[in-house]
């Protein structure tokens, strides 16, 4: 077949048809077949001689033309691979194959060559190759490592470069085995971790466990693994891939975190503990001491004996209040000191303030006003006691820290922009010795300065800082708004709501003496006579209450425990009567040997006593006031008892029908 006739001779393997060109010893080329001339689009005369190389692409031209003058220059077959243009404009990678060509006697005539589309594939591969590549990296980078147990009936997996670095180990230094696995396995969590894989391969449970692994080296870390399982047709499990990460630092954390988390609800408990021992251990005497010195005081007509009763009584209530601004401030701390909005009275708090206020300004030698800028609302909505709270520990400090002089109460109501109203307290000292700074830290708890350290008046701070986080509960804010050398300003803010429609009254001392003169009055005595059984093991808190329920006008039995409680009230079923007939109301000790209040009152309840049983106990904190009623108490009372309010308590409970709670709530 000559070469002027030659036709298409088509690849194997690709849908392009062969170009093919022949040169002679002189390097020149005189044919190219049909479809290298349809391939570039050219003519024959375009590409005879060395006008074919311009359709080379220029990067691989100078390889291709020294190959090509090296094979016609020992007459040797040569192969290479290059970018040759199409009539688009675009190249295509072809390979050339070229073979010596013999003319008619046999001999080196020149080159003749075909030139196969090789362009498919050579993409197809860079691109396999691009994927290898990528999935290397993939791995390399992930921190996971990935391993695959190709065959689950097998011992043999396949672990990744990363793996074995999360080990310590390099690229297969291990074998990668299921029993390779096994050993490196801790012995604790060995059957554990192969119960797992066993029942996700069995029941289809989705994989994922945490355990220890050995490292190179000996110690063990902790690793969590995640995998995928494949099943056949009949959904048994033929392989299982998955991943695996390391989790020993966030373990060691969480550990830390325990124990932190431990500690630290220990030393809760501990200062819940010393609280609690506290409040017991300081208020069952001060309960016998602001008794008695009251007592003390009020009985003796001597001046001297009043002095020292009176000295007794205040230091003792100053202890006091260091103990419930203690308890306040935990209960801030934890976030469980409750505030109780409702419709009260400021008028009566300002003036049960200037009650007690004034009679503690008179002990000092000072002076204590209170000034009504404006008239005040006659019902507001706050929480009285806090509000009561506030005022007395700011005016009680402004108090103890004037030598000389008086102490003002200014009080006035403003609306807000937004239709509210708000009550503004201006309680002003004179000469406090203490620098504006100095005043505005004794609102910040635990923030002492050497100055205050030595302040000649001691127990300053603490109150303060509690009064300001109860001023902050109710909405309001506290603060140091003005000092010059003869004074010292504190203003607080409380919201009030909407008064518009609440009728105005101005403060009126006077007036308010006359019913506070009568209420004392009535607060002093029992309104029908009654007889009380007291459980108390205290032998001096027996005395106190004793003595002034007597004078109150009641009939007094005493036990020291609640197992003879028991005893005295079923005394009355002996001779037919109901349980504790006699006694009107039970007053309950919560703290005692044998049988502890709560106990006690449980019982009592359960043998049918409806009447009031009010409990009596050192704990102020309001878990231990639903603890009382949870058993069964109708009213609560922490110690040290305040006279007034105990017979206030008990007349309010003898004017009730008896409708007491039969059954408490279980322990």
């Amino acid at each position: 077949m000559s070469l002027n006739q030659s036709q298409e001779i088509q690849s194997d393997h690709s849908k392009h048809p062969v170009l093919i060109w022949a040169s002679g010893l002189d390097q020149s080329h005189d044919f190219f077949n049909q479809a290298w001339l349809d391939f570039t689009e050219s003519s024959v005369h375009e590409n005879i001689n060395a006008g074919w190389f311009q359709f080379i692409h220029p990067d691989d031209l100078p390889l291709f033309r020294l190959t090509y003058e090296r094979a016609l220059a020992t007459q040797q077959p040569f192969q290479i691979e290059y970018r040759l243009k199409k009539h688009d404009g675009t190249y295509r990678w072809m390979q050339c194959h070229a073979v010596p060509r013999p003319d008619l006697d046999g001999d080196f005539s020149g080159l003749i060559a075909t030139n196969t589309d090789i362009h498919d594939q050579l993409v197809k591969k860079s691109e396999q190759i691009t994927y290898e590549e990528n999935y290397e990296l993939f791995l390399n980078c992930i921190t996971e490592g990935i391993w695959d147990w190709i065959d689950v009936n097998s011992d043999e997996q396949w672990w990744s470069p990363h793996f074995y670095e999360l080990l310590g180990y390099r690229d297969q230094e291990l074998e990668a085995s299921a029993s390779t696995f096994k050993r490196l396995l801790h012995p604790d969590d060995l059957q554990g971790t192969l119960e797992a894989i066993n029942q996700s391969l069995e029941n289809e449970i989705p994989f994922g466990t945490a355990f220890r692994l050995r490292i190179k080296g000996g110690e063990y870390h902790w690793f969590r693994s995640t995998a995928k399982i494949i099943r056949d047709l009949n959904g048994n499990a033929v392989r299982m891939t998955g991943s695996i990460s390391d989790i020993h630092r966030q373990i060691l954390a969480e550990e830390a975190l325990k124990e932190t988390r431990r500690l630290a609800e220990q030393a809760q408990l501990e200062k819940e503990t010393f609280l609690a021992l506290m409040s017991q251990e300081v208020r069952t005497p001060l309960s016998a001491i602001l008794g008695f010195s009251e007592i003390l005081g009020e009985s003796s007509d001597d001046p001297e004996t009043q002095t020292v009763a009176e000295t007794i009584h205040t230091n003792g209530q100053s202890l006091l209040d260091t103990i419930n601004d203690f308890l306040d401030l935990s209960k801030l701390e934890e976030g469980m000191l409750d505030i109780e909005i409702l419709d009260c009275c400021p008028v009566k708090v300002i003036e049960n303030v200037h009650m007690h206020m004034a009679k503690k300004a008179e002990l000092m030698d000072l002076k204590f006003d209170i000034a009504s800028e404006t008239e005040i609302p006659e019902t507001i909505k706050s929480d009285p006691i806090r509000l009561k709270q506030i005022l007395t520990t700011v005016i009680g400090t402004a108090i103890k820290l004037t030598k000389k002089g008086s102490v003002k109460l200014g009080v006035k109501t403003t609306a807000m922009a937004n239709g509210t109203h708000q009550l503004t307290f201006r309680i002003t000292n004179t000469g406090t010795e203490l620098s504006l700074e100095q005043f505005s830290d004794l609102f910040t708890p635990y923030r002492l300065t050497d100055e205050l350290m030595t302040h000649p008046v001691s127990g300053l701070g603490l109150g303060l800082a509690v009064s300001k986080h109860l001023t902050e509960l109710l909405g309001g804010q506290i603060q140091v708004t003005d000092q010059d050398t003869s004074s010292t300003t504190v203003e607080i803010s409380i919201p009030v709501g909407d008064i518009s429609e609440v009728k105005m009254e101005k403060v009126s001392a006077s007036k308010r003496l006359e019913e506070i003169k009568t209420y004392k009055a009535s607060h002093d005595f029992l309104k029908q006579n009654c007889h009380i059984l007291l459980v108390e093991d205290g032998i001096y808190n027996q005395r106190l209450i004793n003595f002034l329920l007597t004078k109150a006008g009641a009939e007094i039995t005493i036990v020291e425990n609640g197992q003879h409680a028991i005893d005295e009230l079923m005394k009355s079923r002996e001779v037919g009567d109901p349980i504790g007939d006699p006694y009107d109301l039970i007053l309950m000790d919560i703290q005692m040997p044998v049988l502890d209040g709560y106990s006690t009152t449980r019982k009592i309840r359960a043998l049918g006593y409806t009447k009031p049983i009010i409990a009596l106990t050192i704990h102020a904190m309001d878990s231990d006031r639903q603890k009382c009623f949870d058993a069964g108490c109708d009213e609560y009372m922490s110690k040290p008892l305040e006279r007034k309010k105990l017979i206030s308590i008990i007349n309010s409970f003898l004017r009730k029908p008896q409708k007491q709670n039969l059954v408490a709530k279980e322990a």
